[in-house]
């Protein structure tokens, strides 16, 4: 018997399960890059060893997001889910706060390709200009960044740029962070903006599409939808933990 249904005439096709969508998300995604990562660690040294035990842990605790977000599923299966470790988020703090200026970096990861995004790598590139009031891609350091992740099979999945303020205000897009997440919401990739102020509040937002944020791990708090605060997250807290 096929998975399809027929109601008035049309031959309907079953919505997949929650279940469904998280087994082959897994097998297909998350399974496949923790094997990737495990044969990676046969022959480093500590600290890219180190760093390959961050991306499994990583890795995990998507998992468990995953199985958090199965229970909730049923009732909207079709809304895009973005799925983060508090980890990451903390690791994109960091690379974002190291000046007081403004600064910017992409995220990638796995997907299913429709419906299920798994933020997990940044990605650097040069800046035009940066400044406390704004930052700028170089263009040809942001086509070349864009090009590696074609030849890779990855797309955009979210762009992080940090604000001078602090607080949950601090936090809110501008008229140009809203009108550089439309124009890519309107070229068709996926990308989510995620915005961070100095003291580790962190804002996940689009222009014109709804999704929900999972974050998973330690050290994170939910204030309210879309809207965490990191803790202990502060440039001089972080760099003083990490060179003690």
């Amino acid at each position: 018997m096929d998975d399809t249904s027929t109601k008035g005439g049309a031959c309907l096709a079953a919505q997949p399960t929650p279940d469904r969508l998280l087994d082959e998300f897994l097998s297909e995604k998350l399974a496949a890059a923790l094997g990737d990562l495990t044969r990676q660690a046969w022959g480093l040294d500590d600290a890219a060893l180190e760093a390959v035990f961050r991306r499994v842990e990583r890795l995990q605790h998507l998992r468990i997001a995953l199985d958090s977000l199965a229970q909730g599923m049923v009732a909207d299966v079709f809304t895009p889910s973005y799925l983060v470790s508090a980890s990451f988020l903390h690791e994109a703090f960091d690379a974002l706060t190291k000046t007081g200026d403004e600064h910017l970096v992409y995220a990638t990861g796995p997907e299913d390709g429709k419906k299920l995004f798994a933020l997990t790598r940044l990605v650097t590139f040069d800046l035009a200009e940066a400044s406390v009031v704004g930052a700028a891609p170089d263009p040809a350091s942001q086509l070349k960044a864009l090009a590696e992740l074609d030849r890779n099979g990855e797309r955009l999945l979210a762009t992080f740029h940090s604000h001078p303020g602090k607080g949950a205000g601090a936090t809110a897009p501008s008229g140009v962070d809203l009108s550089t997440q439309e124009g890519l919401e309107k070229l068709g990739y996926p990308a989510i903006g995620v915005v961070f102020s100095r003291n580790g509040f962190v804002r996940f937002y689009a222009a014109n599409r709804d999704f929900r944020v999972v974050v998973s791990g330690s050290g994170i708090e939910s204030v309210e939808e879309r809207l965490f605060r990191l803790a202990d997250a502060n440039p001089r807290a972080l760099f003083c933990r990490r060179t003690q």
